[in-house]
């Protein structure tokens, strides 16, 4: 019976590779491999049993210079694209963060990325094709990164965009429907405690961090602990804090930022301050930090298994954008720890409180009945996991143990 399942299984995923080998979206062997819950090797071997009996073309010897279409590789040696990635370098970006999805758009839509450069109009027909591939097969997925790539690459390439493009928006998809995203104090700390059980106390160090400084997901894996520290007398004691500078490729700002929480401080003083706290390639971290993040997310029923959440419901971010829930949380924590004071926490991480508010930490109801309270000076009645602080410095007084 086992062998007959293992049988049946393999034909499925040959008819499955069939399928998707002869759409008009090249598929990568990644994609195929995750389509159908196998090993690239997998994929791979299956692929060149489809080649021998003809089911399948050997897109490797597609002529005319296409063999881009299955070679990343091939695809960054394009003269136009590493052009482009030198330029992204000096002005101190990510490259993959915008070649990532250029190669998507080449792929899917069939076009060399020369042609995105020849004329506006070029460009907008080729990504209204892509777009409305990828929307028909992600409809719940934002394309907020790909809008960006698109724009750099072509703005790069002395094309003028126009101010309110349809076809290339500026700014994002969301509405602020993940503003209200967030870890409550003890879901923090029971994040770190679980990273650390399962991945080691450097993952566990990197998302505490994360979570005290909100840096951007590509920002926070390269960022250097250069930490300073200070100390600030409350009501006669004084207390440490860590100080320190962010600069986000993103908005090319730098953004000052506080660490509060004592356990932090005394493991950032063993970190060397020259060099990024997880060492590796840069999307490969990224991906496991985004897995360890979702499985934790799983274990405290933010996610559920088996469920595709919808764009615009809080799952949706959890599940397709865990690192960057982690700057939602934390926007709120901070909110929290200064008495909702939208300008003090704007200064460490955005352009102005309007983004702030709307995308991040938007103000309730809830939250203007709470004005006034602070665990620290005027705790309430009831205790509960999202602590409220006046001030900063009564925020230091309380994560180190006052009034608790």
């Amino acid at each position: 019976m086992g062998g007959k399942l293992k049988l049946r299984k393999r034909i499925k995923a040959l008819q499955k590779i069939v399928e998707m080998e002869n759409s008009d979206i090249p598929y990568s062997t990644i994609a195929i491999a995750k389509e159908i819950g196998v090993s690239k090797a997998t994929v791979s071997n299956y692929r060149k049993a489809l080649r021998k009996q003809g089911l399948i073309e050997d897109k490797r010897r597609v002529a005319n210079g296409a063999s881009w279409m299955v070679s990343r590789p091939l695809f960054d040696e394009i003269p136009v694209i590493a052009k482009f990635t030198e330029r992204l370098k000096l002005d101190q970006l990510t490259p993959t963060e915008y070649t990532n999805r250029l190669y998507d758009i080449c792929r899917q839509t069939g076009k060399h990325p020369d042609q995105l450069v020849e004329s506006l109009e070029n460009a907008e027909i080729i990504y209204s094709s892509f777009t409305e591939k990828y929307k028909a097969k992600n409809p719940e997925l934002m394309l907020d990164r790909y809008n960006r790539s698109i724009r750099k690459f072509i703005s790069y390439n002395q094309i003028t965009l126009p101010p309110n493009s349809k076809v290339m928006p500026s700014g994002t998809d969301s509405s602020g429907e993940y503003s209200r995203v967030r870890l409550d104090d003890d879901a923090v700390q029971n994040a770190s405690d679980f990273i650390e059980k399962n991945y080691g106390s450097d993952w566990a160090l990197l998302f505490g961090i994360h979570h005290e400084i909100f840096a951007r997901p590509a920002t926070m894996l390269s960022w250097s602990p250069n930490v300073e520290f200070d100390y600030v007398d409350i009501d006669g004691k004084s207390y440490e804090h860590g100080i320190c500078t962010v600069f986000e490729k993103k908005t090319k700002k730098r953004y000052d930022k506080l660490i509060l929480l004592p356990s932090l401080i005394k493991q950032i003083k063993e970190l060397s301050p020259n060099k990024p706290i997880m060492s590796g390639n840069q999307d490969s971290l990224s991906a496991k930090y985004a897995s360890i993040l979702r499985e934790y997310y799983y274990s405290i029923d933010k996610l559920e298994h088996d469920v595709k959440y919808k764009k615009g419901v809080e799952g949706w971010l959890y599940q397709n954008r865990p690192i960057y829930a982690i700057r939602h949380s934390a926007a709120l924590m901070w909110m929290r720890r200064t008495g909702f004071n939208l300008e003090l926490v704007a200064k460490m991480g955005w352009d102005d409180t309007k983004t702030l508010s709307k995308f991040y930490a938007r103000t309730t109801v809830k939250n203007i009945m709470q004005a006034g309270v602070c665990y620290y000076c005027r705790p309430p009645a009831t205790i509960t996991n999202e602590k409220i602080l006046c001030s900063a410095s009564h925020a230091l007084d309380y994560v180190n143990g006052a009034r608790k």
